[in-house]
């Protein structure tokens, strides 16, 4: 028997170390990753010995199709998030339905090796049954199954302490947890996220005590101290309408690219020679994906560690962009042509001091492309909306057509020609982003025929990346780049921001790095809004003497360095040669703790009394 149990545990291993491979990891030379392996496995069959044959195989079968569904589950949220499943995103598995196609997308036929072994029990289950086990004496039955136990924890700890000693704060922030997964395994990743996500919910319920909300005040404190008074482009922008449009899954690589000789967003193009052009703005959502992009832009404030702000925290008070604008006589709009419960939307942008969110239920679908209506029809019939209403107006519109898996290419009538990429991923991709590029030269259009765009301040950014890591060779193919390494990849998460402002004024293309966080106050200064007293996380990238992108997982850029923090590495940006990651000690302590801050300022509700105090010190 206990030869079974070792052929079928050895199955299970191997299925791991396969998942292992498959998210990037190493499955040899790891030292951290099979002590981990082999401690836990020690832990799942510590009631073994206390089994008898029948119940031991029922035992073992159980456990496969728990770890199977482990292993399944996290590699499709993998190749579409390019994240590891955390307890808090299982809140989120009501969305799935709605994303029914793109999961459907993201199974591949190699995936059946995952199931294969479940063939080693149908002759396990036709032996004859009995009763007793191997083991008579039940005191050695009990000693064996301590020793398994202690042992177990014994292997799995030191595996994480092996980890620990890598990679300090890993495992208490989790900021990459894909690297977590890759050293210590998938089962004893889940047994400390269950243990953070229980410890979490505990001390949820306690409140900061006073020192600690000083440390944040006193931060923020300093944050207004630094802010100049005289502000370039401040104000130019005052009183003018605010559309701001965040494009599904729009990547910086396809601006300015052809294929095929043609362009790939000629619209897009053709508005950036008229605008302020951000080229380094970086995406910085986390787990939310779309959701949170667009809470980095309207709050200022990050993502949380783990699921989406939307999903865990929307009856915070947030001093939202829509709640300033608000404030100052603007009526404010979210726009998006798909379900009104999808994360959490319909609770959220009230929240967020949207008087009116337009969503499915609002717009004729008289054209449907991908997951809902296409963005020409959304974009022809908001503007018939809004100019109706009352003027000045704040229009939050986001995108639905290039959603993923982007596999509706009749709809877009062969407009882009992408050649020998036809019908793959990336030619896909191309196809929709081509077409998201002809809506949105659209809207472009309507409001100049409108005659709105002389009184209209255009914002248009991409929420999140396009490509999943899993795709990296197809995105190196077609960007003719050799080795895409985390340098290069990283450096490729890019989003474009234009921001259009009447008469072009200030047109040109601005290489400062930034992200999601640092749109608000960016635009609060356009508008000849003061922002020192906004509890906000982000800088105005007109404004500051350095920029910098944040990513949720601890990975920095700034203007002149690339920091891969899990790595332990950083790189020249503009050489990619490699740089002492020590010399960036102080960056990358400060980046924790702004990511530490909005994490604890979201989690205890904090927005409204930060605010106030910076009010107080005026």
């Amino acid at each position: 028997m206990m030869k079974i149990i070792s052929v079928l545990s050895l199955a299970m291993i191997t299925k791991l170390m396969y998942f292992n491979k498959l998210i990037g990891g190493r499955v040899s030379g790891v030292v951290s990753l099979v002590i981990s392996l082999i401690g836990a496995f020690m832990i799942i069959h510590f009631l073994t010995p206390l089994l008898t044959r029948k119940w031991r195989v029922r035992y073992l079968f159980f456990i496969n199709i728990i770890i199977t569904f482990l292993i399944v589950s996290n590699l499709l949220f993998y190749r579409y998030f390019n994240d590891i499943i955390t307890l808090p995103i299982i809140t989120q598995i009501s969305m799935v339905g709605s994303v029914y196609s793109s999961v459907l997308n993201l199974i591949n036929f190699s995936d059946l090796l995952f199931i294969a072994d479940f063939l080693f029990y149908i002759p396990m289950f036709k032996m004859k049954k009995e009763a007793k086990c191997r083991i008579e004496n039940k005191t050695i039955s009990i000693i064996i199954s301590f020793v398994l136990l202690i042992t177990g924890y014994l292997f799995s700890y030191y595996g994480v302490y092996l980890l620990d000693k890598k990679q300090p704060k890993i495992l208490t922030t989790f900021y990459d947890k894909s690297y977590v997964v890759h050293h210590i395994g998938l089962i004893n990743y889940h047994a400390i996220d269950a243990f953070k996500f229980i410890k979490e919910e505990v001390s949820m319920s306690k409140s900061l005590k006073d020192d600690e909300i000083n440390k944040i005040k006193d931060w923020f404190k300093q944050s207004k101290l630094s802010i100049p008074n005289d502000n370039s482009y401040f104000g130019v922008g005052k009183g003018m309408n605010l559309i701001m449009v965040q494009v599904e899954a729009l990547q910086e690589f396809v601006i300015g690219r052809k294929i095929n000789d043609m362009e790939i967003t000629p619209n897009l193009n053709k508005l950036i020679q008229k605008s302020i052009y951000f080229e380094n703005f970086y995406c910085e959502t986390g787990a939310g994906g779309t959701s949170d992009a667009e809470f980095l832009a309207n709050t200022s404030l990050y993502p949380i560690r783990t699921g989406a702000v939307y999903m865990k925290y929307p009856g915070n008070y947030y001093y939202s962009l829509a709640n300033v604008l608000k404030e100052r006589g603007y009526s404010t709009f979210a726009m998006h042509a798909y379900k009104p419960g999808f994360w959490n939307r319909s609770v959220m942008y009230p929240n967020l001091g949207f008087n009116e969110y337009l969503n499915r239920n609002h717009y004729e679908h008289d054209e449907i492309i991908g997951m809902g209506l296409s963005d020409k029809s959304f974009f022809r019939q908001s503007i018939d909306y809004l100019k109706k209403v009352k003027e000045p107006y704040y229009a939050f519109m986001v995108t639905l057509t290039s959603h993923y898996p982007y596999d509706n290419t009749k709809a877009y009538n062969d407009a882009l020609k992408v050649g020998e990429l036809k019908g793959t991923f990336l030619g896909n991709y191309l196809e929709a982003i081509h077409y998201a590029d002809e809506a949105l030269g659209y809207l472009i259009d309507r409001l100049e025929e409108e005659g709105l765009m002389d009184s209209t301040l255009l914002v248009i950014y991409g929420d999140h990346y396009a490509v999943s890591k899993d795709r990296k060779d197809e995105l190196a193919d077609f960007l003719n780049i050799e080795n895409m390494d985390n340098y290069m990849w990283v450096k490729l998460q890019k989003m474009p921001l234009i921001i259009h402002l009447p008469g072009d004024e200030g047109a040109g293309i601005k290489t400062i790095a930034g992200g999601g966080v640092d749109i608000m106050p960016t635009l609060l200064n356009l508008m000849g809004i003061d922002g020192r007293n906004i509890p906000m996380m982000g800088r105005d990238l007109l404004n500051c003497e350095e920029g910098m992108a944040i990513m949720r997982n601890g990975y920095f850029i700034d203007d002149n360095y690339l920091c891969l923090t899990a790595d332990g590495v950083a790189y020249d940006i503009t050489t990619g040669e490699p740089y002492s990651i020590e010399s960036l000690r102080d960056k990358i302590d400060n980046v924790f703790m702004e990511l530490d801050i909005s994490q604890k300022i979201i989690e205890n509700n904090l927005v409204e009394e930060i605010r106030n105090y910076l009010m107080e010190i005026d």
